[in-house]
């Protein structure tokens, strides 16, 4: 399972700023934007893979999974790799280095190699095996690949930066998830209505609820069916999830019906709310 995507764990810089790195900013019109350069190549990238591994398994087991970085830079890079415990505070995701918490996953894993060089172009893999502790509340570590560019230009900065894969571990059938109230955005002639709820993870495993919105008018006639977006939900973690109606409704009061799939499970709500005059 690969994903061709930058896992958001940019701890010093976000991806490096060498040679185009930075995006540049979108001109007003297109009569502003200066030509293209049709030999110019894709900015700059580092690409990690997989962004994620979903992993089910018991106390006491070990799994082992292999790590790819790909340097799209025009410089070698040197990264050092590190495991973190993935913990919920509040609701709230937080990260604890190896060792720092009792009976953390963290500290059970072993990488090898422990640090690698990828030149300008190539990539690189690390193997990682994760053994959990026979008793531990925790779900989630993140595997580091910690990166530095030195700069050959006396008193230029040194740019840094760090890449995660998170790994998740389901031990247990308890699969809870709590859906809030209904929110609604205000429909203006520019924006259609953005339906919100918040979700609580009130299980122990971690969860993907997958969900879908209808809104009815007052007649009880479908006028529309939104999708939010799948955001993975952690033992305790509580994240607001957002559906954008793909339409303008008319002025009136509508009712709403939510439901969100997750592990042969169904959770479901029910709101309403008023497009005014």
């Amino acid at each position: 399972m690969k994903f061709k995507s930058r896992f958001a764990l940019i701890l010093c810089a976000a991806l490096w700023s060498v040679a185009r790195a930075q995006t540049p900013a979108v001109p007003a019109s297109a009569a502003e934007a200066p030509a293209a350069d049709a030999n110019a190549g894709p900015p700059p990238s580092l690409v990690l893979t997989p962004a994620i591994v979903m992993v089910r398994c018991k106390p006491g087991q070990s799994t082992t999974h292999v790590l790819t970085i790909v340097n799209n830079t025009a410089r070698e890079i040197t990264f050092t790799m590190s495991t973190e415990d993935v913990v919920v505070r509040d609701g709230k995701r937080s990260f604890v280095a190896a060792g720092k918490i009792a009976n953390g996953i963290a500290s059970g894993a072993v990488t090898t190699p422990a640090s690698v060089v990828v030149k300008a172009g190539e990539e690189a893999s690390v193997q990682v095996t994760y053994t959990l502790p026979a008793e531990t509340p925790q779900r989630a570590v993140v595997t580091f690949f910690h990166g530095g560019i030195v700069s050959a230009v006396p008193g230029s900065v040194a740019l840094a930066a760090s890449m995660g894969t998170l790994v998740t571990f389901n031990l247990s059938n308890d699969y809870q998830v709590e859906a809030g109230p209904v929110q609604a955005s205000l429909q203006t002639p520019t924006a259609n209505t953005i339906l919100s709820e918040e979700l609580h993870n009130r299980g122990s495993e971690p969860v993907l609820p997958r969900g879908v919105i209808v809104i009815l008018n007052a007649s009880g006639k479908r006028m529309a069916k939104a999708s939010f977006a799948t955001q993975r939900l952690l033992p305790g973690e509580r994240l607001t999830v957002a559906a954008t109606n793909p339409a303008q409704l008319p002025p009136g009061h509508y009712r709403t019906f939510s439901s969100f799939e997750f592990e042969r499970k169904v959770v479901t709500s029910a709101g309403e709310f008023t497009i005014p005059k």
